[in-house]
């Protein structure tokens, strides 16, 4: 019970503790209220007073605000003043730098002086200050010196290493051979034009100052590098042309390569943007020059084409061996128009084929003045050398004459209006397609030669026996060309040429011509033949040994009349000429080989050789018919026709 009263007591005596502290806590609880609510009043306040210090401090902030950024421009305008100001300066200052005379030592300096100047005018040039006006008109003026200046320095060092190639060096084959800018004068160059390009007073115009004098250095440096072979493909031919001899082929070469030099040196002087124009530039007046030289060529050879016709095929061969490379010159220079190489061949080839008609033309113009002349002792015209000259030049060249005759169309070379072919013979079997052309004009070549020949032979009114040896000569130097040409015959007869058949064009021409010639020229010593036929004389059965008067005067006036017609044709015919060792064979054959040796036993019959009696004497004045021994009639038979 006792331990029951006191834990009832503790229980109180923790209440009372509890219940007086909870009455601190609401006495501290309500003082607190109190502060808060004095805290929340005291805050309220500070509010009303901190909207009031705004609306106060606002306008104040917002002055404040302007007067810095007023601040910082009037800064920026300054420092742009004193810029600008420093521009009035520099002005006078580059001038004076700019205009003093430039060489390749300072060149850097007098480079950044030029860059100095163009970033003023750029700046000045932003700006619309009417003070200004002037410092941007005398900027401008600096920079114009200056490009003056570079461009003089640019011309001046481009020059000295533009000097004329010597000619060994031109007609080189090698590229490699040709001298290159040090590389010094290199590097000063690209930079002169790297700057002068950036000069941009006027950015739509076309750059003609350094551009100008790059083209006209360089162009002048290839005419007269070039000259020699110029000057030598404008000389007319001496002599004979031997092929691939023209000097035009040599300077075809040699400007090609000296083209294909000039792109090299361009790509790397210039502004790539440039290169183009600098190129065609550069490259086109020695173009103009040889294409020009070209043309002069055509018109010569057109008037002399039977000793220069082989100029034409060889140039037509070079034109078209190297258009290939002219295309990519011509191409690198971006020429629209067709390149000028291959309007030039055009104009070749045209010659060519009018001097297939105008040949043709020639031969067929009896009355021509250039081959009115005739030889007075009846041996090869000119127009027969001339014109077997000229087939054998074009022997020469025959795949190139195929082709050209094929371009004209087979037979227009007779009717060169007509722009269709016409339809040709056929001279010789087996001969058809492309190469049948050139057989054809052959044909139409010696028919015309043999025509005017003939007419020609009409001009001798001495006698048939001059006729005959003048056309014995050139028939026979006609057969001999043909026959001596390589491949000659074998065009006009066809492939079977060893074995011509007796209607081919080459017996049909000429050749059976020649034998009737050969045939009617021994009618003229037919009555010395005629006066040394003798009879046996028979007498009782027997040989007579001694003449009567009678026959006596016959063998007289056999010896006197071969006397006489032996004279004749020995007066008239030794001024006579039969140039080829071979025809002169031919025609005195019969007389060697029948005359003499008749004369020989005529003369032995009636007289000894010693010049006593014979074994029957006709004349006790033997010496007065017997003009002749016949060593002597073999000399002067030999004699016959060798008269130059």
């Amino acid at each position: 019970m006792a331990i029951a009263s006191e834990g009832t007591r503790d229980n109180k005596t923790f209440l009372d503790e509890e219940v007086a502290e909870l009455d601190g806590l609401v006495t501290n609880l309500d003082k607190t209220n109190t502060v808060s609510t004095k805290m929340v009043n005291i805050l309220n306040s500070f509010d009303t007073r901190l909207a009031s210090l705004e609306t106060s401090v606002l306008p104040i902030h917002k002055s404040t605000q302007s007067l810095t950024r007023l601040a910082g421009n009037m800064n920026q305008t300054v420092a742009a003043l004193e810029a600008i100001l420093s521009y009035f300066d520099l002005a006078s200052r580059e001038e004076a730098i700019v205009t003093r005379p430039l060489s390749d030592q300072d060149l850097q300096s007098y480079l950044q002086s030029i860059g100095r100047i163009r970033e003023s005018l750029r700046a000045m040039s932003s700006v619309n200050l009417k003070a200004g006006d002037r410092v941007v008109q005398q900027l401008k003026r600096s920079l114009k010196i200056a490009a003056g200046q570079l461009d003089d320095l640019f011309k001046k060092l481009l020059l000295q290493n533009s000097q004329p190639l010597d000619l060994k060096i031109v007609t080189s084959s090698d590229r490699k051979d040709i001298p290159s800018f040090p590389q010094g004068a290199v590097q000063t160059l690209v930079t002169i034009a790297k700057s002068l390009a950036d000069i941009d007073l006027d950015p739509n115009a076309t750059p003609t100052g350094y551009l100008k004098s790059y083209c006209e250095i360089r162009a002048n440096s290839m005419i007269k590098s070039l000259t020699p072979l110029n000057q030598s493909s404008m000389v007319e031919l001496r002599g004979v042309y031997d092929k691939g001899s023209s000097p035009f082929i040599p300077y075809t070469t040699s400007l090609l390569k000296l083209c294909r030099n000039e792109a090299d040196l361009a790509d790397t002087l210039l502004d790539p943007k440039l290169l183009s124009l600098a190129f065609m530039g550069s490259i086109m007046p020695p173009i103009e020059q040889w294409v020009e030289t070209g043309r002069t060529i055509t018109r010569r050879v057109r008037k002399t084409y039977t000793s220069e016709v082989g100029i034409l095929f060889d140039v037509i061969e070079t034109l078209e061996s190297s258009m290939s490379t002219f295309e990519s010159v011509f191409g690198l220079a971006r020429r629209q128009k067709e390149n000028d190489a291959m309007e030039l061949l055009k104009v070749f080839k045209a010659a060519a084929m009018k001097t297939f008609i105008d040949f043709l033309g020639e031969l067929r113009n009896h009355n021509n003045p250039k081959y009115q002349a005739m030889p007075l002792d009846g041996t090869v015209h000119q127009l027969t050398s001339d014109t077997l000259i000229y087939m054998k030049r074009l022997m020469s060249y025959q795949s190139m004459v195929v082709s050209i005759l094929n371009q004209m169309g087979d037979g227009n070379w007779n009717n060169p209006e007509s722009g269709a072919s016409q339809n040709r013979r056929s001279q010789a079997p087996g001969r058809s397609g492309r190469s049948a052309v050139l057989q054809h004009y052959f044909a139409d070549v010696l028919e015309a030669l043999v025509q005017n020949i003939d007419s020609k032979s009409r001009f001798y009114k001495k006698g048939q026996s001059l006729i005959q040896l003048f056309l014995l000569n050139n028939y026979f130097y006609i057969s001999k060309s043909v026959r001596t040409t390589p491949g000659l015959l074998e065009v006009i007869n066809g492939p079977d040429a060893g074995n011509a058949p007796p209607n081919s064009l080459a017996s049909a021409v000429y050749e059976r011509p020649l034998k009737q010639n050969v045939d009617l020229y021994q009618d003229n010593w037919k009555g010395c033949v005629e006066h040394l036929m003798d009879v046996t004389y028979v007498h009782d059965g027997g040989l007579q040994q001694a003449l009567n008067s009678s026959q006596r005067q016959v063998v007289k006036d056999k010896f006197k009349n071969f006397n006489h017609d032996f004279d004749e044709l020995w007066k008239a015919q030794k001024q006579y000429s039969i140039p080829d060792m071979d025809l002169r064979t031919m025609v005195l054959k019969d007389v060697n080989q029948i005359m003499i040796p008749m004369y020989d036993k005529f003369l032995t019959k009636y007289a000894s050789s010693s010049g006593g009696h014979g074994t029957m004497e006709f004349t006790k004045n033997a010496q007065k018919y017997i003009r002749y021994d016949v060593s002597m009639i073999k000399d002067m038979v030999n004699q016959f026709f060798t008269a130059s």
